[in-house]
């Protein structure tokens, strides 16, 4: 239920731009669907997560901007934005304030040495900020049609790639389990 509940906003554009062609109704659609997820979670007792309220909030600036000036681009570089504030923030985090965000996220839940944290950083980094590029590229130099299926495939798609990725890399260096 809890994953349906968040891939609900993403459901709702895709199938409302393959259903109009009109990517400004998909926006609109996308709006709607994120106040709608953001009411159910309440409702259903689902907290809400930083996360949540992030994505409530660029929806509305970027589609919101998008409708005003009537304009989708707008919509599509909300994805490279975020994809680059992520990036840059793992970097800096790590870099430049000596915090590493992945292990301050991650560490009740994996044991690791230091090294490996710090590579991490700068995987998921270069991930993030590579991703913003590549969303950045496809809307650039394609249609809608190929933006769409991009951000709800492919963009999706190399998330998990990478996700799995890491997981085998970073499985080298778990703490054995003397049981």
């Amino acid at each position: 239920m809890k994953a349906l509940i968040d891939f609900l906003v993403v459901i709702a554009f895709f199938v409302a731009y393959k259903w109009s062609h009109d990517m400004l109704f998909a926006v609109k659609v996308a709006i709607a669907a994120t106040a709608v997820q953001m009411v159910w979670m309440k409702l259903a007792k689902i907290p809400l997560k930083p996360m949540h309220w992030f994505g409530l909030i660029s929806v509305f600036i970027f589609g919101g901007m998008g409708i005003f000036f009537n304009d989708p681009k707008f919509f599509q570089w909300k994805f490279s934005i975020i994809e680059w504030f992520m990036g840059a923030a793992i970097l800096l985090g790590q870099f430049v304030f000596r915090k590493n965000i992945l292990k301050l996220l991650m560490d009740n839940e994996l044991v690791l040495p230091e090294p490996i944290w710090r590579t991490m950083s700068w995987l998921w980094g270069g991930f993030f900020i590579g991703l913003g590029c590549l969303n950045w590229w496809v809307f650039t130099h394609y249609n809608y049609d190929v933006w769409v299926n991009f951000k709800t495939f492919w963009a999706f798609g190399l998330t998990m790639l990478f996700m799995l990725s890491q997981g085998v890399w970073v499985s080298r260096y778990l703490p054995k389990d003397e049981s």
